[in-house]
Parts: C-alpha cells; sequence; structure tokens
C-alpha cells in the first residue's frame, strides 16, 4: 500500500507567508518605539518620519495611536516625542538618573519664570544628592557655593532636605554616616536626633526650607519630586534673601510645590523608575 507523506513547507516558504501575513502599521508602529527606545531624548515627527521612511502624514498618525494608548507621550515644551516607559525596554534599565535631568528641566525653568528666583534641581542616585540643574535670575541672589555636581550641605540646604525627608531610616542613617552633619552657620542643624525630627514635618508639610542654615541673610524653599513608583528621585528649590523671604515666602511655596507636582507628573506619565543602585562587587545580572 503506497502512503502519501505531505510536504512540509520549506522555511523560507513559512518565511515568506508570514511576511504576507503581516500588518504594515503595526509593524511600522513597533518601528517608532524601537528608534525611540535608542533616543531616550526625544525626536520630532519629521525626524521620526526621515530615519523610517515614512511620509509626515503617516508618522503622525502613528504616533497619535501610540500616545492614545500611552506607549508614547509629547512633551508639550520641545514638541519632542519619547516612549512613556509602558513597555520595560533594557535600555531604560541603565539609564543613569541624570538621565531624567533634560524631561525636568522645563520645570525648572517655568518656576524661574513664576518666582523670578534663581531655581535648582537636584537628583538622588540612591547614595548621593547631587545639584543636576541651576536656572538664574539677574534680579534674584545667586548662592555662588552651589554649583552643578555640588553634593554637599544637603542637610542644611532646601534641596537637600527635600529629598533627604523621603528617605528610608536604612537609607537616611547610611547617607548620614557617610556625609555628616557639617555646621554652616548658627542656624544649621547638626544632631541626628534634631535633623530627624526636623525631617518628619517637612514630610508632613509636604516642602522643606533653609533658614539660614546654609548661609547667612539666604534662603531657600524647596519640594520633593517623586518617580512612577512613588519614590524621591529629586527636588526643586529657590533661593531668596532672606528680607524678601520674610515678605514674600508664603506667597512663593505654593509655586514651588506646584511645580515639584508638575515634574511628579511628567515622570510619572514617562513611567521612569529611578535604577537600583549596584554596590561594589555586585552583578548587574
Amino acid at each position: 500500500m503506497a502512503i502519501a507523506f505531505q510536504q512540509i513547507p520549506s522555511l523560507s516558504a513559512q518565511t515568506q507567508k508570514m511576511k504576507n501575513d503581516i500588518i504594515g502599521s503595526v509593524r511600522r508602529a513597533l518601528e517608532i518605539m524601537e528608534l525611540l527606545a535608542s533616543c531616550p531624548d526625544g525626536l520630532n515627527a519629521k525626524q521620526i518620519g526621515y530615519r523610517l521612511r515614512l511620509n509626515v502624514g503617516t508618522c503622525y498618525h502613528l504616533l497619535n495611536t501610540l500616545i492614545v494608548s500611552d506607549y508614547v507621550v509629547k512633551d508639550p515644551d520641545t514638541l519632542l516625542f519619547r516612549l512613556s516607559g509602558k513597555i520595560d525596554y533594557t535600555l531604560y534599565k541603565t539609564v543613569s538618573p541624570a538621565q531624567i535631568v533634560s524631561y525636568l528641566t522645563p520645570h525648572v525653568q517655568s518656576l524661574q519664570e513664576r518666582t523670578h528666583e534663581t531655581t535648582y534641581l537636584s537628583v538622588w542616585n540612591g547614595k548621593d544628592i547631587f545639584l543636576a540643574a541651576i536656572e538664574e535670575s539677574p534680579l534674584s541672589v545667586r548662592v555662588k557655593s552651589l554649583t552643578l555636581g555640588y553634593d554637599e550641605a544637603n542637610h542644611a540646604i532646601a534641596l537637600g532636605k527635600a529629598i533627604l525627608a523621603y528617605l528610608d531610616e536604612s537609607q537616611l542613617d547610611n547617607y548620614l554616616i557617610d556625609h555628616g552633619l557639617e555646621r554652616y552657620t548658627s542656624n544649621t542643624i547638626t544632631s541626628d536626633d534634631l535633623l530627624k525630627k526636623h525631617l518628619m514635618d517637612i514630610r508632613r508639610l509636604g516642602y522643606s526650607l533653609d533658614s539660614e542654615e546654609f548661609l547667612t541673610d539666604v534662603c531657600c524653599i524647596g519640594a520633593p519630586i517623586f518617580d512612577a513608583e512613588g519614590q524621591v528621585i529629586a527636588s526643586i528649590a529657590i533661593s531668596l534673601p532672606s528680607t524678601r523671604y520674610h515678605s514674600l515666602g508664603d506667597t512663593l511655596i505654593p509655586y514651588v510645590r506646584q511645580s515639584a507636582k508638575a515634574a511628579t507628573r511628567t515622570l510619572s506619565i514617562l513611567r521612569y523608575i529611578r535604577p537600583t543602585v549596584v554596590s561594589e562587587g555586585e552583578s548587574c545580572n
């Protein structure tokens, strides 16, 4: 009896059949997402269209679909498109906290414009708190000691205290052991117990103050910024002469808090999460 064998399509034939069955718009949308994953600073529609050989109309339709589906966000200030972080691309796991500075700088600029005071941004990387952005005001006080990369005196300045107040007990204790509580003025808190009580008040109020604790005759108002999981990751603050602070401080505090909340919303939309700090000797795998 003859046995009939069914012919099995070759691998190339199967691949060709799969190619014929694809939905072009889905493939193009995925290509946009892959491209944006490699460009965390963002691209505009023309750049995306040029790189993927898409006409502008098609590119906008695909981007709008991805935005509605929460896979892509559009920066209202720069008009650049970025991934939201809804999909956990491996690239995002290795991004440094400093990468968020480009996302938060517009909020620093906006706060400076609203208050006319010099505005600062600090970032917490899991070990240190460092100054990451400064937007100066020609009419305001400029704390010359605070320069980009400065990572000291965080127990005395509003920027640092806004972050320290939201660290867990272990993180705070480790930070204090590593950095100590140096005295800068007669108002500087140099006791661990007093500082912890002070930080509890900051957490209750939602903002921090530097009442001439770092420099005489200079005060600061700060507020915390949180990542998409609600963990503190940065802070924003303004500095001003103590005389102006005592007369206008109450009216400026809401501006600082609003800017911090807006920055937090930005990170929430981007679904940005601070990468875990890997200690020496540990593996990233």
